[in-house]
């Protein structure tokens, strides 16, 4: 009889649901078998000529981990990944809302999590097990990925913060949240002293669960830790990837009383997960206290939503089962331009990241239409600015050449407010900067599929051979000269390496 081994990073998927606020919502939700998550898109997209335009079919990202044979992942509905040629890769939905559903009672978010930890350390590894899957010891070991849309996120962190605690490393190997409100929701539209009232009093729909109070107590958290902080669980930040939406105009009418910054439902900056206690006053959280995060232009749901869309999935499989990490940043930036002495200044970094043949940015921060430029005013824009951390999968690279490649188009934006006796006047922002670099990754190297890197800026309209001498490489970092522009100067430095690596805690 043949057997099975689980190979790392190849564990099975679970799935797991968002918020079904209403009953006929959990009716809905009952009635379909993958809760959710075999929701497609297909938009129209401009084409080469003659045809101009198209309609783009994503049949969602639970879909594509099953046919892509890349990853090859087996349907465990109905016990599917028995009739699957390796049932090792399977794929789960944590359907946590049957049991509320037919008993016609909204249980609480601890009894969600308790039907995630059941179904992670009892009935995937028996249902494995009757398919002869060897669960196996270090690299070969049981584990699973969560994915999760919005409030299964919390469902997530409640299982890894409450009911696992220091196991959770042993139980759950990635950990990837969709548009999840790790810091509660906020109604920007509605004063403060009435949120918190109607939620804490009246409780509609249990929605008091994305109060701060209630988070407290079900994320196990101390005092001293934040809301959306993994407390005292040990489970590292960087097996974290925090996918965040800033669509709201595409999402329903709730964008009314949610305001913009946001996708619709959870304002952009309360949808990541740090680690570690609350910083200092005036400090912020350390890239090191941080998951790994993308910002994508999409809503919080819908056809325009973030779970079905390219962007999500291009982002989730490369963290996943990628190899190269490249983390980016500009350094010594220095404004040229002229400033006036009654006027202050400051300025709008936009990036926007995409990797050839997706179709899509995998990064987007950009002040129109998303919302969250980088923003810093003059007298701090010398420091350090990071940028992203960017996934690859060299296994992924094109046929041609056997290279990956990506873009990445820095635009800088300079705004001023001239100061008044009673008011100040903000001027319209100035463009003053705005290049595209396309960087190639290859892997001659097996051992660093990161170390081979070429790069050209595509205004030079250079080809790879000309622009390959262009910048230096320090210590395993490549450090680029920002294009000539008599307004600003600087360096874009990348540093590319393996993943998965030290900071992921992985045995």
């Amino acid at each position: 009889m043949r057997t099975f081994k689980i190979e790392k990073p190849y564990y099975p998927i679970v799935y797991v649901r968002g918020y079904a606020m209403t009953p006929s919502e959990r009716e809905d939700t009952f009635h379909d078998t993958y809760y959710g998550f075999s929701a497609n898109s297909v938009e129209k997209r401009q084409a080469p000529p003659p045809d101009y335009f198209k309609a783009d079919v994503f049949e969602g990202q639970l879909i594509r981990f099953m046919k892509l044979k890349d990853y090859g992942y087996a349907d465990a509905a109905n016990s599917g990944e028995k009739f699957h040629n390796n049932p090792s890769r399977s794929l789960w939905v944590s359907r946590f809302y049957d049991d509320d559903f037919m008993k016609e009672k909204l249980r609480s978010i601890e009894a969600h999590a308790e039907d995630l930890r059941k179904l992670i350390c009892e009935q995937i590894p028996a249902r494995l097990k009757s398919c002869n899957v060897q669960l196996g010891t270090g690299d070969k070991e049981y584990k699973v990925i969560l994915i999760a849309h919005s409030m299964g996120g919390l469902v997530c962190r409640t299982l890894i913060q409450n009911l696992l605690q220091r196991d959770a490393k042993r139980w759950v190997h990635r950990l990837v949240t969709i548009g999840s409100p790790h810091k509660g929701i906020n109604l920007g539209r509605i004063p403060d002293f009435l949120e918190n009232f109607v939620s804490e009093h009246l409780n509609p729909f249990d929605a008091n669960i994305f109060q701060e109070k209630r988070m407290r107590e079900y994320l196990k958290l101390k005092k001293t830790e934040e809301v959306h902080s993994l407390g005292s669980s040990n489970f590292p930040v960087k097996r974290c990837f925090c996918l965040i939406g800033s669509d709201y105009e595409s999402y329903s009418a709730v964008q009314r009383v949610t305001g913009n910054f946001s996708d619709g439902l959870v304002k952009q900056d309360r949808a990541y997960i740090v680690c570690g206690s609350t910083p200092a006053k005036g400090k912020k959280y350390s890239k090191e206290q941080m998951a790994f995060w993308a910002n994508i232009h999409r809503a919080h749901s819908g056809r325009r939503g973030i779970v079905n869309s390219y962007e999500s999935f291009e982002n989730i499989q490369r963290f996943l089962f990628g190899n190269i990490k490249a983390e980016m940043r500009l350094e010594n930036l220095a404004i040229n331009t002229p400033q006036l002495d009654d006027h202050e200044y400051f300025y709008d970094i936009e990036f926007k990241l995409s990797i050839r043949g997706t179709n899509t940015y995998l990064h987007r921060r950009q002040q129109d239409p998303c919302e969250n430029a980088i923003r810093i005013p003059r007298e701090k824009i010398g420091a350090g600015i990071y940028l992203h951390t960017a996934f690859m999968n060299s296994e992924l690279k094109t046929e041609e050449d056997g290279f990956s490649y990506f873009s990445m188009q820095i635009r800088i934006l300079e705004r001023s407010v001239k100061k008044g006796f009673l008011w100040d006047h903000e001027y319209p922002d100035k463009q003053i900067y705005s290049e595209t670099l396309e960087i190639k990754v290859g892997d001659s190297n097996p051992a660093n599929p990161g170390d081979e890197l070429e790069f050209r800026w595509l205004s030079d309209v250079k080809d790879w051979a000309e622009a390959k001498d262009e910048g230096n490489k320090l210590e395993g970092i490549y450090h680029i000269p920002l294009r000539k522009a008599g307004s600003v100067d600087g360096k874009l430095v990348i540093s590319a390496g393996l993943w998965p690596d030290a900071s992921a805690g992985d045995d």
